[in-house]
């Protein structure tokens, strides 16, 4: 048998790390000391007294420190790259917590989205996780697209992109707000919609984080008015007991109206999205059980507006002006009697681009220390997960470099291109503009 040797001009220590099983992983992030830097405490709305030095090592805050203070832990294995702030604002990574990130570009209407072939989609995902991480949001929750798989190639490093909670497909039953197949179409369960958003299917075998279940009208589907309720009683408790069984699972439903709305907490729902119609009534019930409300209030303007004017059908656009006329004052109501409100952008298809324009809608009735609440601590809440959300040890070093205080102008965060200086998400700096503080070579 011949035999044919290994080429010479190879150097092992290039070739051995592709031979891994997954060699698209990647090593620990450089251990990093962020110094001078002063520090955003949203949970307080206040910033940490004086500058503060932060020790981040594997991904995880090891210290923070007032400048000058030795901090008793050091990283164990260089190298460490240590830079001087100069007094720049250290914000916690933004949540966002109702995206869609398989709602892709280069489509212009609604029609069109759901009848882009699923490969396609997919590769247009990674262009949208891209830009999302590079606006800050370190961590977004997916209601209705994204899948595991894709959640676990952020996560292993395959795709850039931000830390994914995703539920898969939102629930939807036949005719209701994930159902875009025609009226009177008999092309089966999933027909429409299973692409793209959602489906009428189950997704806790497929590893979903959480469920959502469509329990009113909405305003891009086309057979279902707003004020329509969805699911019957029994169906959605079977929903939320087997998300009890299967791993205490968190529950959250799409839902504008009072009737929707308290249909939903009725049967065991655990977080409301939208809720632009609810009554004072409604949000002290919400707020007596510790439901969750991710208003999303900027996308019902911007799909309007060009050069999304075109995107919905006439009736879409009605629909659309019905919930956009009570949202802020539903927001109001609901900070008032004290629900825990979350950030939401939902956007879809190039809109995307526009994922910050919250801020500046809810600062518009709002404090903007309570804004920046709902992009971090309140959505690290709902997500179950002490370790998103603030600066302090122990936490993820997700990390934004700020010229500006958001606590004092969260519209701040809507300007990136002019404020945000530099993205650290799992300790690993993503994007910079800080002398000293280069970005880490991504895949």
């Amino acid at each position: 048998m011949a035999h044919f040797p290994g080429s010479p001009d190879k150097t092992r220590d290039v070739i051995l790390p592709k031979l891994a099983l997954k060699p698209w992983v990647q090593p620990s992030p450089t251990s990093l000391v962020l110094r001078n830097a002063r520090v955003i405490d949203p949970a307080e709305s206040t910033l940490l007294q004086g500058p503060q030095d932060i020790v981040i090592e594997n991904g995880l805050i090891l210290s923070v420190t007032p400048i000058g203070v030795q901090p008793g832990i050091t990283p164990k294995d260089p190298p460490v790259v240590s830079v001087d702030l100069a007094g720049k604002f250290l914000c916690p990574g933004l949540i966002d917590c109702h995206v869609h990130v398989t709602a892709v570009p280069g489509v212009k209407s609604m029609a069109e989205l759901v009848q882009t072939p699923e490969e396609l989609v997919h590769y247009r995902t990674t262009y949208v996780l891209r830009e999302m991480l590079l606006r800050g949001f370190t961590t977004v929750r997916d209601t209705g697209g994204a899948s595991r798989a894709l959640a676990e190639a952020i996560a292993e490093g395959l795709i850039l992109g931000p830390r994914l909670v995703q539920c898969g497909k939102a629930l939807s039953q036949t005719g209701g707000h994930a159902d875009f197949g025609p009226s009177g179409s008999s092309s089966g369960c999933c027909a429409g919609h299973s692409q793209s958003l959602g489906r009428t299917a189950y997704e806790l075998k497929g590893g979903a984080d959480f469920i959502k279940v469509m329990c009113g009208g909405g305003v891009a589907s086309p057979t279902d008015a707003i004020e329509s309720v969805q699911f019957t009683a029994e169906e959605i408790q079977a929903i939320t007991t087997t998300c009890k069984q299967m791993g205490n699972k968190h529950t959250t439903a799409h839902a504008y109206t009072d009737a929707s709305v308290c249909h939903a907490i009725d049967n065991g729902v655990k977080g409301i999205e939208h809720g632009n119609l609810i009554s004072r009534e409604t949000a002290q019930l919400m707020a007596e059980k510790g439901i969750f409300l991710t208003p999303t209030l900027s996308c019902y303007g911007i799909m309007v507006r060009p050069p999304f004017e075109d995107f919905l059908p006439p009736d879409g656009k009605l629909k659309n002006e019905q919930v956009m006329s009570r949202g802020l004052d539903a927001l109001k109501i609901a900070d008032e009697v004290g629900v825990t409100v979350c950030y939401g952008s939902d956007l879809l298809t190039s809109m995307h681009a526009l994922q910050t324009e919250e801020f500046t809608v809810r600062s518009s009735v709002l404090p903007a220390a309570k804004v920046l609440q709902h992009a971090t601590t309140n959505a690290a809440n709902m997500l179950g997960d002490p370790k998103l959300g603030r600066i302090t040890a122990g936490n993820y070093a997700d990390l934004l470099v700020l010229d500006a205080n958001p606590l004092e102008d969260v519209r701040i965060l809507d300007r990136p291109e002019n404020h945000l200086f530099a993205v650290v998400q799992g300790g690993r700096v993503v994007s910079s503009r800080v002398d000293g503080l280069p970005a880490e070579s991504m895949v």
